[in-house]
């Protein structure tokens, strides 16, 4: 299954990170849920997700422009080919010393 997803950051690494990114998700992955773990092994750096929950580095998920908070299903919510999921996702900048 396709699923386009869209990821709006402040972080980018050219070659790298460079939303918006398309993902397949294999045919037992059809939640949100699953969208961010498939994230969150593309991209380990960011956390998308956290023990089955919305990382801290996400600021907002929508699903075909929708926010996942109106969702009965909340991150369970099932997805079909062809959606469109929207993530915001903001990593803080390092402080040096």
């Amino acid at each position: 299954m396709k699923v386009k997803v869209k990821v709006e950051s402040n972080l980018k690494i050219k070659n790298v990170f460079e939303p918006p990114l398309e993902v397949e998700l294999s045919n037992n992955e059809n939640t949100l849920q699953d969208v961010l773990q498939r994230l969150y092994e593309m991209y380990p750096y960011l956390k998308f997700i956290d023990q089955g929950e919305m990382g801290d580095d996400l600021r907002h998920l929508f699903l075909n422009g929708e926010s996942h908070f109106t969702f009965s299903e909340g991150l369970k919510k099932r997805i079909n080919d062809g959606d469109t999921v929207h993530v915001e996702a903001y990593m803080d900048p390092l402080a040096g010393g």
